[in-house]
């Protein structure tokens, strides 16, 4: 049996949520990888700009409300992925759900990207983990070879 990307789906989303949760590398390092090889003036202007407004105080609970609204929704998609993991995990699954649930809540009172920083730990250790575990588990029952 092959590996697909919809297999995969729940661990990458997990993965890629964790580093929205590294706010202080996404503040200061924005869009660098396309702004310092950028070859297209243009665009990257705009992002220079773009990033500048990003970091300056009038603008910042603006880029808050939009990140906070990125890290929710991913939280949503991988809870309603984590279904697929229900027959045979049904007790981690509802835990899943109860945690991410609370983490969402937690996510939209926050007041700053350095109280979304302090959720990370969190997010580790009550979604992506048991979200990795399941992944594997699920894996080893499909006798998939993983490296």
């Amino acid at each position: 049996m092959a590996l697909t990307m919809h297999d995969t789906k729940p661990i990458g989303l997990c993965l890629a949520t964790q580093e929205l949760f590294d706010t202080r590398r996404y503040l200061l390092n924005f869009c660098d990888g396309l702004i310092l090889r950028g070859d297209d003036p243009r665009l990257k202007r705009k992002l220079e700009l773009f990033k500048r407004d990003l970091n300056t105080f009038r603008s910042r609970q603006k880029f808050l409300e939009g990140h906070k609204a990125v890290i929710a929704s991913n939280i949503d998609k991988i809870i309603g992925l984590a279904d697929r993991y229900s027959k045979a995990n049904p007790e981690k699954v509802s835990s899943l759900r109860n945690e991410g649930k609370i983490l969402i809540q937690k996510v939209l009172d926050v007041d700053s990207f350095d109280k979304i920083s302090q959720l990370e730990a969190d997010f580790k250790k009550k979604i992506t983990l048991p979200i990795y575990q399941m992944f594997t588990k699920d894996l080893r029952k499909s006798d998939i070879r993983m490296v």
